[in-house]
């Protein structure tokens, strides 16, 4: 059995992990159908608040390998570090891809979107997914402890949430927190769904998509630097 295999089952199997990256997401897709239908930007920043909790749920099972020792196991086989990291990362989001055909098809045979708004959302929530699912690996990398990563992810994810204005909108912020909240990812995607629905796709919205790629690739880096054993 492929690493790739073994994790995509193994978060499969999690109910927790099964909830939050595929039921909940779902579920939700066919809820709010007039908003979904003629204001979807408000509905995808709620289907990110659950992106970022299964990502961490789904990339957090290597810091388990690492922490109950499996992963010395893992690497006594022909498997080396960079595949052990990619197979890990690409089941991590395969349900996140998941959620993202599965809106697409809502988009077009329920929602009737515009040709414009389902390519203009769905890539940047490809993207987001990407760059989010990057950023969960680089956290479980730069700790030791599932509690220590767990209760500090989520701290850190309601402040960069919170500044990057998918909780309140960005407008609402005092002063200089308006733009405090650059340096997190999911401020680049509330500016990519926002350009999107007032302006369409246009350069500053592929600007947007190609800063969140960049953020994944810093995450990439800096998380593949540290010792996954």
């Amino acid at each position: 059995m492929t690493v790739f295999k073994f994790a995509l089952l193994r978060n499969i199997r999690s109910p927790v992990s099964f909830l939050a990256s595929l039921i909940v997401p779902i579920t939700l897709m066919f809820l709010f159908p007039n908003v979904w239908r003629y204001h979807p930007i408000g509905n995808v920043a709620l289907l990110v608040y659950l992106m970022v909790l299964s990502a961490h749920l789904l990339a957090g099972l290597m810091l388990e390998d690492r922490v109950d020792g499996s992963v010395i196991k893992i690497y006594l086989s022909p498997v080396s570090t960079v595949s052990y990291i990619f197979q890990n990362l690409l089941s991590a989001m395969m349900p996140i891809v998941v959620q993202i055909v599965i809106l697409g098809i809502l988009g077009i045979v329920r929602y009737n979107w515009e040709t414009e708004t389902l390519v203009g959302i769905l890539i940047t929530l490809l993207i987001f997914a990407i760059a989010n699912t990057a950023f969960s690996f680089c956290w479980n990398m730069l700790l030791k402890s599932k509690s220590a990563s767990r209760n500090s992810f989520f701290f850190v994810a309601a402040v960069m949430l919170l500044l990057s204005g998918i909780m309140v909108p960005i407008e609402a912020l005092p002063g200089i927190t308006q733009y405090v909240g650059a340096i997190f990812h999911p401020y680049w995607l509330m500016r990519a769904l926002t350009t999107l629905a007032v302006d369409g796709l246009t350069t500053s919205f592929w600007i947007y998509q190609g800063v969140m790629l960049l953020f994944a690739i810093a995450f990439l880096l800096l998380g593949g630097r540290r010792r996954t054993i």
